[in-house]
């Protein structure tokens, strides 16, 4: 077993600088410090296709995991797609404290489909000191589908939050991701009052970048940035990467050969009709395309979760019927 696996400074990510500077020398203090039981959760989790099974089933190949990290057996739950494997990954801490870190690797091999979700929100807890930190990486090798789903991430008063998430993409690989924030717990009238966010999107195919997105967010209340979060409390996010084309990234398609700029057009479409049908100070969206149009990236915010997660929903629905010629499950109900 590698140490590494378990030392907290291998788990943590790179913190920017302006956390660097917010924190100060107290970046570890806590009444718990980094590495201390339970404070340290690791996955490390690989799929791949068993092709004993003549719908080329998708099944767990490799593991590490330690508490509080779990995770549920495979599911197959949709009917389209019988091989395509469900899992749920879960903490027991209840969420997340000062100076946890929790670390997830997930691969999935060559031809493997695999959506990744877990069974709802995660808290995000207040921190008299210290930060809390989910670094997730995700590796998708050739052919391969990853569909990456968490719940919501929920800030409390004082929660101090660094999350990274990076993707390697293999030439052939498919990528549907989607992600929401909630900057308080609106129903005790908690609006950016949480002390630190950084949240960092890094998207990469055969080593060469296709996305770096990254915000960063330091002191009670500085959230209501017109160059931040602007006056939203919910921000979503959809990472939408089809198989690179023969013909390049401007030219490519997804297995049921649409071309990016299309669906970048069907997805605007969809945007337009959502936020057109809300209040116009409830909600809004935008899309853009990735380099080289390599892919697209969504982003959503509104002050009403359910409206903002509805509109995640519905965009990752369009990107699944385009690129894997069938609809989204319904994670909470089957």
């Amino acid at each position: 077993m590698s140490s590494a696996r378990l030392d907290p400074v291998a788990l943590t990510p790179p913190v920017p600088w302006e956390f660097a500077s917010f924190l100060g020398d107290a970046a570890t203090d806590g009444v718990q410090p980094v590495g201390r039981p339970g404070k340290v959760g690791v996955l490390d989790l690989t799929l791949g296709v068993d092709a004993a099974y003549e719908m080329q089933k998708t099944g767990v190949t490799s593991r590490y995991v330690k508490a509080p990290m779990q995770f549920t057996r495979p599911l197959y739950v949709d009917p389209a797609d019988p091989g395509e494997a469900f899992v749920y990954v879960r903490s027991t801490g209840g969420g997340l404290a000062q100076n946890d870190r929790i670390r997830q690797r997930i691969t999935l091999g060559d031809g493997a489909r695999a959506t990744v979700t877990t069974p709802a929100g995660t808290p995000v807890h207040r921190m008299n000191a210290g930060l809390a930190t989910q670094w997730i990486s995700l590796t998708v090798g050739e052919d391969a589908v990853c569909e990456y789903l968490p719940g919501q991430n929920t800030l409390f008063a004082g929660a101090r939050l660094l999350q990274v998430t990076d993707v390697s993409l293999a030439h052939s690989a498919t990528l549907l991701a989607a992600d929401v924030i909630l900057t308080g717990r609106l129903a005790r009238g908690e609006r950016d009052l949480f002390d630190a966010l950084g949240q960092c999107w890094r998207v990469e195919r055969g080593g060469r970048p296709l996305l770096s997105d990254s915000l960063c967010v330091v002191g009670a209340g500085a959230g209501r940035s017109e160059m931040l979060l602007s006056r939203w409390p919910v921000w979503g996010t959809v990472l939408i990467v089809p198989p690179a084309g023969a013909a390049g990234p401007t030219g490519s398609t997804g297995s049921a050969g649409v071309s990016v700029k299309e669906l970048l057009a069907s997805v605007r479409n969809l945007l337009v009709e959502r936020c057109a049908a809300s209040s116009p100070d409830d909600l809004t969206a935008a899309a853009s395309t990735m380099v080289n149009d390599a892919g697209i990236t969504v982003r959503v915010a509104g002050e009403d979760p359910v409206a903002v997660r509805a509109t995640v929903d519905a965009v990752h629905d369009q990107a699944r019927r385009a690129l894997l010629g069938r609809p989204a499950v319904d994670l909470r109900r089957m």
